[in-house]
């Protein structure tokens, strides 16, 4: 019992330090400062203002937006069905993202901005006991199953989408392999009711795309497991695991089926196989340097608008620290059969991540596939990378390996000279010449849209944010890669204690910080149009429309405002196409900076009066607003008014409470069959007698 008792209070201090300063008065874990950089709250379109993390928008726009709605239609009685604000009523209820059954999702309802500190906290301590438990079923010893517990919450795919619904299925996506492996080895009520309620945990949790692989990818370990031990007995040991799994999903179908029923019409099905996916080359990179073009954190240097460049979430996903990675590769022959296996599963899925040549031509055509985001499929690689790491640190560390721990060592110490070279004095003159070569190319391909004097403007706070890059993204991992050389070269006798800091050291630089806790008085007021919009639209009977670059799509759900359009996967066809007259990029989800007069004629005709713009807009007169270039209102034509979309329970509600009470039936049949004793010979043959 006590050691449980150290095993909660060591990840619970692990979670801590990534989240716990969002606890402290006046300060959120919600990035909500992210507003002050749009365009409704800045007068000067060439002003930059630096925001905790560029990356986390969605988080703002959508999560913060649909919890305070939420919060306003359960206050008022009514359950959340609908989100009136936006478009033509976008869903709540059967939007999984909402994730209204997760416990994770219940701390924000409950605490407001406060409640964001406690979920990341909860998600982190559970995802690393998650994963100790699954090390532990994988009869990994204690202390490495400790470790592969702390790599599991501290890797990237974690950590980058702390926020995010996902990682409320990726949290207990280890906790479901763990109870259905224990039910392959033991079969009995207790283990059965764990499959049960982590396969319905995992489905509330509202990702349905990491729950696909995730399951796909356990099963397929469990497969493998059943056919090559013996005392399972072959494949139709996991019969009882699968039924769980099933019986779990389907206890979730009171929103599953309506979130099926709106899918199969949106405009996700069409959009998703013509988006184009070349090799992920930085995706790789990121696997050893996951800062290796910077980070959308202020105070760094996001090199993002570089050509085939990925957003930061996406190419750093899969990274479980470099150091993790050699012990992988070092430990491989010592490694026991299950782990190796895991491993191939995981390694399998990483490679298909990144859409090697030729392969997004063919999956594009088949079924399912093609609407799946295979980035996601790098969760499987770090699940069972994490299994791993632990037991590899310890193998890896059991001798001397001085090649491989000198040249450890040496790049460990070039990237810390590397890393710290823009902090001296002699190289800000270099830095410059480069800077500004840099800035200039970018510019002439097109992704640097201002004039040359902004960016020189600009240019100072580049190179401090170098430096500061550089440092924390390169110096500091190769300090951990020095430390762990030294470890493996030098006859220590701590040197799997070095090697576990040094790895722990990688990957804690990595994601501290990466969420920031967001002082409460940096949270923007509301914006002067805004204001203006409820005085000219008191009766909220008009909508609205603009670039997201001026007032994203979806924040007009946080000060009550109506959107033309719905920031989510889930907008229909037929929604799409009333929008696409009027200039709508379903890809950004937002409208062209600069309207045509037809496409201000076919807002008008979708009740669009209003539009938020820096620019003249045709057909339009600018009613409220500073002048231009500062954002205004501008007001259309014969826009005819349009009554607040009805909160209506969504389509398929019925048929899937009725399939969620069989489920629920079934689940109960299905418990009480491991409470019957099996027959044993003896009572056969009395009974023939």
């Amino acid at each position: 019992m006590r050691s449980h008792v150290r095993v909660v209070l060591l990840f619970l201090a692990v979670a801590l330090a990534y989240a716990g300063l969002g606890l402290l008065p006046g300060r959120t874990f919600a990035p909500l400062d992210l507003p002050l950089d749009a365009g409704a709250w800045k007068p000067d379109p060439t002003q930059r203002i630096r925001v905790s993390n560029t990356l986390l928008g969605d988080v703002v726009v959508q999560f913060v937006a649909w919890d305070r709605e939420i919060t306003h239609l359960l206050a008022r009685g009514e359950l959340p069905w609908t989100n009136r604000w936006a478009g033509d009523g976008g869903p709540l209820f059967a939007n999984p993202q909402t994730a209204l059954f997760s416990p994770f999702t219940w701390p924000r309802l409950l605490f407001g901005l406060k409640g964001w500190a406690l979920t990341a906290i909860l998600k982190l301590l559970a995802a690393a006991l998650c994963a100790y438990w699954f090390a532990r079923e994988l009869d990994v010893p204690r202390e490495q199953a400790l470790v592969c517990g702390f790599v599991y919450a501290t890797a990237g795919y974690t950590i980058v989408w702390l926020l995010y619904p996902i990682t409320n299925v990726f949290a207990l996506l280890a906790g479901l392999a763990a109870a259905a492996l224990r039910l392959m080895k033991t079969p009995s009520i207790r283990n059965a009711l764990l499959v049960l309620v982590f396969a319905a945990l995992c489905t509330a949790g509202g990702h349905p795309e990491s729950l696909f692989i995730g399951a796909i990818g356990i099963w397929i370990f469990l497969s493998w497991e059943a056919e090559r031990r013996r005392e399972f007995g072959g494949l139709s040991a996991i019969i009882p695991s699968t039924v769980g799994a099933f019986l779990g999903f389907a206890i979730l179908a009171v929103q599953l089926a309506p979130f099926l029923t709106i899918l199969g019409d949106s405009y996700a099905g069409e959009l998703r196989p013509r988006l184009p996916h070349p090799f992920r080359i930085w995706g790789v990179v990121s696997q050893v340097l996951p800062g290796v073009l910077g980070t959308p954190l202020r105070g760094e240097l996001d090199l993002t608008a570089l050509p085939v460049a990925e957003n930061f979430n996406l190419r750093a996903g899969g990274f479980i620290g470099a150091i993790v990675l050699l012990a992988i590769v070092l430990a491989w022959r010592q490694l026991a059969p299950a782990l190796r296996r895991g491993l191939v599963i995981g390694s399998v899925a990483l490679v298909l991540s990144w859409y090697p040549p030729g392969l997004w031509s063919v999956l594009r055509h088949v079924p399912v596939l093609r609407v799946l985001t295979l980035e996601y499929g790098v969760l499987l690689f770090v699940l069972f990378g994490a299994m791993a790491g632990g037991p590899a640190i310890a193998f890896a560390a059991t001798r001397r390996r001085r090649k491989i721990g000198a040249a450890l060592a040496i790049v460990g110490l070039l990237a810390v000279i590397t890393g710290v070279f823009p902090l001296l004095p002699g190289a800000h003159a270099t830095l410059t010449r480069v800077a500004r070569g840099g800035i200039e190319q970018l510019r002439a391909r097109g992704h640097l849209q201002q004039a040359p004097a902004v960016y020189e403007a600009r240019l100072a706070y580049y190179l401090d944010a170098a430096g500061l890059t550089t440092v924390r993204r390169l110096a500091i991992p190769g300090a951990c890669w020095l430390v762990a050389g030294l470890a493996l070269a030098l006859p220590l006798r701590r040197r799997a204690a070095l090697l576990t800091l040094a790895a722990a050291g990688e990957l804690l630089s990595f994601g501290i910080g990466f969420n920031p806790a967001v002082r409460m008085d940096a949270i923007p007021p509301e914006p002067p149009v805004v204001t203006a919009l409820k005085q000219l639209d008191p009766a909220r009977q008009s909508l609205i429309a603009e670039h997201f670059e001026v007032f994203p799509a979806n924040l007009a759900t946080l000060y009550q405002v109506r959107d033309v359009i719905s920031y989510d996967a889930l907008t229909t066809k037929a929604r799409v196409a009333q929008l696409l007259p009027a200039g709508y990029d379903p890809l950004l989800h937002t409208f062209n900076p600069m309207l045509a007069p037809d496409e201000t004629r076919a807002l008008a005709s979708l009740g669009v009066r209003y539009v938020l713009s820096r620019v003249d807009v045709p057909n339009a007169r600018r009613v409220a607003g500073p002048p231009a270039p500062a954002v205004g209102i501008y007001e259309l034509e014969n826009a005819p008014p349009v009554p607040l979309p009805a909160n209506h329970h969504p389509t398929g509600l019925y048929a899937g409470i009725v399939i969620s009470l069989i489920a629920l039936f079934l689940s109960a049949v299905w418990l009480h069959l491991f409470t019957l004793e099996a027959p044993t010979m003896q009572q056969f043959e009395s009974r023939a007698s």
